[in-house]
């Protein structure tokens, strides 16, 4: 067998190409590198049309159709890419080696002092910023700032971490390319299903326990932001995140499950208020919205009532109209009809208004 060494400069996130903007800013240093490593035979393997410099003797250049993917960062899917297979994972990453074969980063190869990383969400300083490996959420905080009130900030793939203000003291070893902050008009329901969506698009199908894990998360977090969540839901969640840890093939399935778990560790109380009071308090699932017609600025003028296809406003002329909450959709056409701006959307706190149609004052 020949000893093969794989350079891996493809992005897991779209959104954060770090390996490929390192590969470009250092051409010269990562093929002098990559070349002086002991190995028979050494890849590189790159984004479609990633590549743009003469090709060196002695180093094969592979160019995925993909511009991305979480399967890029598995050892054994990055051999089958070299085989002229697609990136199919079968097993968990196992310091680097996987056989005969040795798979680096750019970072690595590079002998990078600093994680470079790419944060997002609230942050008032978007963008790629450089870190020490090994930080403080506390100290990625100060560098990156926040726009309004701190929340939390979650670490993406392979991390699969969310950090709130107890732990922002704790320090964590960085290996994710991607960090996105999140303020207080964030829903933490919402953000974790958009992740759990994102994961099952990357899943790849091989294994049960990743990819029908992944879908069941999907599914169980989706009935709770459309009021159909159960308490028990959450333990089977919970359930659900503990066998794929253990049983997940490659790490995909490992960091939604542990993405999910800490979400729960850390705002438990935020999610299950989705389910036991029906609420949600950054107002972002709109399920949880409910509209309202203020009593002080109703006129009486029927418009809303007339463009109402649910049938869920209740009046008649010169009275107090009212929305009757188990029929309305959320729609808002009521809302662009009302000339009087008399109709809000509402979150947690509701406006007082009568339950029946009455007069109007003016």
């Amino acid at each position: 067998m020949m000893d093969t060494i794989i350079c891996n400069a493809m992005p897991v996130y779209h959104e954060a190409p770090v390996s490929p903007m390192l590969l470009k800013d250092n051409t010269e240093k990562v093929m002098e590198a990559l070349l002086k490593e002991p190995a028979d035979v050494r890849y590189l393997i790159v984004p479609e049309g990633g590549w743009e410099w003469d090709k060196p003797e002695g180093l094969t250049v592979i160019e995925t159709r993909h511009k991305s993917g979480f399967t890029y960062g598995n050892n054994s899917a990055l051999i089958k890419v070299t085989e002229g297979e697609k990136p199919i994972p079968l097993c968990r990453n196992d310091g680097g080696i996987c056989g005969e074969s040795r798979v680096i980063t750019v970072e690595e190869l590079l002998n990078a002092e600093k994680k470079k990383v790419y944060v997002g969400g609230k942050a008032e300083k978007k963008g790629f910023l450089d870190f020490d490996r090994n930080i403080t959420p506390r100290d990625i905080l100060a560098a990156a700032g926040v726009k309004g009130i701190f929340k939390a900030m979650y670490f993406g793939h392979p991390m699969g971490v969310f950090i709130n203000e107890t732990t922002m003291d704790q320090p964590i070893e960085l290996t994710t390319d991607y960090i996105e902050i999140l303020n207080e008009t964030d829903c933490m329901l919402d953000f974790l299903l958009k992740t759990a969506d994102r994961y099952e698009k990357e899943a790849c199908g091989r294994c049960v326990f990743g990819y029908e894990g992944v879908f069941q998360i999907r599914m169980l977090l989706t009935d709770m932001t459309l009021k159909k969540g159960k308490m028990s839901d959450v333990d089977l969640m919970l359930e659900l995140c503990h066998e794929m840890k253990q049983q997940s093939l490659c790490e995909s399935g490992f960091s939604i499950a542990n993405t999910v778990k800490s979400a729960l560790d850390c705002f438990k109380s935020e999610i299950e208020e989705h389910i036991t009071k029906k609420s949600c308090k950054a107002g972002v699932c709109q399920k949880f919205l409910t509209f309202h017609i203020l009593p002080d600025l109703c006129t009486g003028c029927m418009e809303c009532l007339d463009v109402c296809e649910d049938d869920a406003i209740l009046g008649k002329k010169k009275f107090i109209h009212v929305i009757d909450q188990n029929e309305c959709s959320g729609c808002g056409a009521c809302i662009e009809a009302c000339e009087e701006n008399a109709i809000i959307r509402a979150r947690a706190d509701k406006p007082k208004c009568p339950k029946k149609p009455v007069p109007c004052k003016h």
